[in-house]
């Protein structure tokens, strides 16, 4: 495994060490070593049959490791199972609602099953559903929600047992555009309120903006872990970035070489150019507003799509020279 230090100097509220799960003749998860934070949004990525789910799964106490721990709250979940289930929120790519009941009345059913104290649940219903945009929605049935709709009324059912470690396995899959931005929105208010969040997704791209942190899959290992620009910056030597300019593009070419821009160009009338790191890129910026150049806006073209193919790739070319 390789890690990549996040700069977090307090204890981990959900950990595990040298984690391992066999089925039999196959080894779903090898040796996974991860720590999460309060206030961390940690994407997991991976393609099918990487060891995602079955180690979110073993991470939310719902299934036993072959080998290895799992830390919740600074103690063993095996030896405080029962105790430490009400730290974690796990939410599941698909899971059943009893159709037949008002938002309301679903969540205050959860609320009851999870022991939330009676005077905190109509307050902690009004935040939830508030949160996740459903508050003129709480007395609508849940057989009539859209798929979005049912995804965040899973993330209302978590808030509002209030819990502190949310685990959400898939949870944008089969959402449209719309819903998907309203998720990240929900997601990144929940990590600015110290949530931990752990969230498996293959939409890549929308993982590198709503996420704090991104780990990597494959095999059931974990081949790379850290915060989205130290993976840009340990997978590629330079970054591509396209520069948006109002006017003439053609004259912004020469300030960005003399600031030492790499491999510059116009296409499409944006220039592209490659840096050596972000600090770079925005010394080139100053660069061109100071000759009066009108930049409107910076976009990187090294994502995380990019990252992931390159990891995976180096990690198929390891396995068949091996």
């Amino acid at each position: 495994m390789t890690a990549i230090s996040s700069g977090q100097t307090t204890e981990p509220i959900l950990q595990c060490h040298s984690l391992c799960k066999t089925f039999g003749t196959l080894a779903a998860v090898q040796d996974v070593s991860l720590a999460l934070h309060r206030g961390q949004i940690l994407g997991l990525v991976g393609p099918n049959g990487a060891g995602k789910t079955t180690l979110m799964r073993m991470l939310a106490t719902l299934l036993h490791p072959t080998q290895g721990s799992v830390w919740i709250a600074g103690q063993d979940a095996s030896s405080h199972l029962h105790q430490l289930r009400r730290h974690i929120g796990y939410l599941p790519d698909f899971f059943n609602l009893h159709r037949d009941l008002t938002l309301r009345e679903c969540l205050n059913y959860y609320a009851y099953a999870y022991d939330v104290p009676r005077e905190s649940i109509p307050g902690n219903i009004e935040q939830a559903l508030s949160a996740t945009g459903l508050l003129d929605k709480r007395d609508d049935f849940v057989r009539h929600l859209s798929r979005g709709m049912v995804q965040r009324l899973g993330m209302a059912m978590l808030m509002t047992r209030n819990a502190e470690i949310m685990i959400l396995d898939e949870p944008a899959s089969g959402l449209d555009p719309t819903a998907r931005v309203q998720f990240r929105h929900i997601l990144k208010a929940l990590g600015a309120a110290g949530k931990a969040i752990l969230i498996s997704s293959h939409i890549l791209n929308e993982l590198e903006d709503a996420c704090t942190h991104i780990a990597i899959m494959d095999r059931g290992r974990l081949l790379m872990r850290g915060t989205v620009n130290e993976l840009r910056q340990r997978v590629f030597a330079r970054l591509r970035y396209q520069i948006l300019i109002l006017g003439d593009t053609e004259a912004a070419l020469p300030i960005a070489v003399a600031a030492g821009a790499l491999n510059p160009n116009i296409k499409d009338g944006h220039l592209a150019l490659d840096v050596t790191d972000e600090t770079h890129i925005a010394q080139i910026n100053a660069q061109l507003v100071r000759a009066g150049i009108a930049v409107t806006g910076l976009r990187l073209l090294s994502n995380l799509e990019d990252a992931f193919m390159k990891i995976t790739s180096a990690e198929d070319t390891h396995h068949v020279s091996a």
